[in-house]
């Protein structure tokens, strides 16, 4: 059986013809190794990279990427695109040869756990999904017009306005539940999370049975005083799951 080695490689994804931006983490070890995809948020200022590294020296590979039209991926950024460069990217993925095929789990950070969930209700080929403060109900949330400019001043090809109008645009996961009910599902929250407060979480803990819900008591929307926390929840959940 191959042996990997543990590297980082940069990679350019196409995805309907943007040129998304990444980086592919790879994990060592003898035959091909359990794989993350990891998701950012809107816009993605924190990308969560700290379970990138703590997956590779588990020996996982992760692939990490950026959005159309975000931190310099080509093309206009685009709410209603998540779930397309989600697909391009895990169709990379499984291209290479050091990830083991029936081991793949998507990560997704806020809008980008949401994102996770809706592409893995289509796509059974992923085993695993973590939210981390995901939206599950995203017209539940009042997306200010402030936030909404700042955030299309970091992004390309998108005005504040877009992004309010394409936010209403983006489904609930309610109507996936059904499609989820099959795989592990990891949920990670925040009880000082200023944008979805744990009482954003209850139906879907309540209509999923594989749901494990796990919550810190100072944690923000962007776990920002427990990343240790975080990344130890993490990692040993999917590796109690896939394997290392």
């Amino acid at each position: 059986m191959k042996e990997f080695e543990a590297g980082l490689d940069g990679v350019v994804i196409d995805s309907q013809g943007c040129r998304l931006l990444g980086a592919f983490y790879r994990g060592g070890g003898e035959g091909p190794r359990p794989t993350a995809v990891l998701l950012h948020g809107l816009p993605g200022i924190e990308k969560h990279l700290d379970l990138a590294y703590r997956l590779r020296d588990l020996g996982w590979n992760c692939l990490t990427f950026h959005f159309r039209g975000s931190w310099g991926s080509g093309g206009a950024y685009s709410i209603t695109g998540l779930v397309d460069d989600t697909r391009a990217a895990v169709e990379w993925v499984l291209r290479q040869p050091s990830v083991d095929p029936d081991r793949l789990a998507l990560i997704g950070g806020s809008t980008g756990g949401t994102t996770a969930f809706l592409y893995g209700a289509c796509d059974s080929r992923v085993r695993a999904l973590v939210g981390l403060c995901p939206f599950i109900e995203p017209a539940a949330f009042d997306f200010p017009r402030e936030m909404a400019e700042e955030f299309a001043g970091m992004l390309t090809g998108v005005s504040g306005p877009d992004l309010l109008a394409q936010w209403q645009d983006l489904e609930s996961l309610s109507g996936h539940f059904h499609a989820l009910a099959s795989r592990p599902i990891l949920l990670v929250t925040g009880d000082l999370d200023e944008l979805a407060p744990p009482s954003h979480y209850s139906d879907f803990d309540a209509s999923l049975a594989n749901v494990e819900w796990v919550r810190h008591p100072e944690g923000d929307h962007s776990f920002s005083t427990c990343r240790p926390w975080l990344v130890q929840t993490v990692t040993d959940w999917l590796a109690a799951r896939l394997g290392t």
